[in-house]
C-alpha cells in the first residue's frame, strides 16, 4: 500500500491553475482577436429637429469597402480598411500597415423612417442622416356623431 502524505491545500492550488488557465485562454483569443481587426473607427452621433446623424471617421477607405444595412431597429456600418506605407533604403526596410475588417451598429429609435435613410461619404467621412417620423401633435376637436 502506498502511503501519501495529506497536503490540504493541493486542492485550493489546482482551483487556482484552473482559473489561471481560463484567464490566459481569454487573453490568447483576444490578443489574436485584436490583431485580425486593427481598425475601429471614431463615431460622432447628434440630433437635430427632423433627423438623427451619425458621423463616421473613415481615412483611407474607399467608398466602395463600405456597406451599410438596417435590419429590424439596429443599422450596422462595416467594411474593411487597406493602409500599407512602405519605407525601403539601404540599411533597412520598413512596412507600416494598418488594416482590418470594421464594423459599428446602432439601435435606432423607434420612431424614424427607415425607407428614407441617407447616407454621403466625403474625405473619409461617412454621414449616415436617419429622418424622424413626423408625430402630429397639434389638438383639434372630434365631433361626435
Amino acid at each position: 500500500m502506498l502511503v501519501k502524505r495529506y497536503e490540504p491545500f493541493n486542492d485550493i492550488r489546482k482551483s487556482f491553475d484552473l482559473v489561471n488557465a481560463i484567464i490566459n485562454s481569454v487573453n490568447e483569443q483576444t490578443t489574436s482577436e485584436q490583431n485580425m481587426v486593427d481598425f475601429r473607427p471614431k463615431v460622432n452621433t447628434r440630433e437635430t429637429e427632423d433627423n438623427y446623424h451619425i458621423e463616421v471617421e473613415l481615412p483611407g477607405v474607399k467608398k466602395d469597402n463600405v456597406d451599410i444595412k438596417v435590419d429590424g431597429n439596429v443599422l450596422t456600418i462595416s467594411g474593411e480598411r487597406n493602409v500599407r506605407e512602405e519605407v525601403k533604403d539601404e540599411d533597412y526596410h520598413k512596412v507600416e500597415s494598418r488594416y482590418g475588417l470594421f464594423s459599428r451598429s446602432f439601435t435606432l429609435p423607434e420612431k424614424v423612417d427607415i425607407s428614407r435613410i441617407q447616407a454621403e461619404f466625403e474625405n473619409g467621412m461617412l454621414e449616415v442622416a436617419i429622418p424622424k417620423l413626423k408625430i402630429d401633435t397639434s389638438s383639434r376637436k372630434i365631433e361626435i356623431k
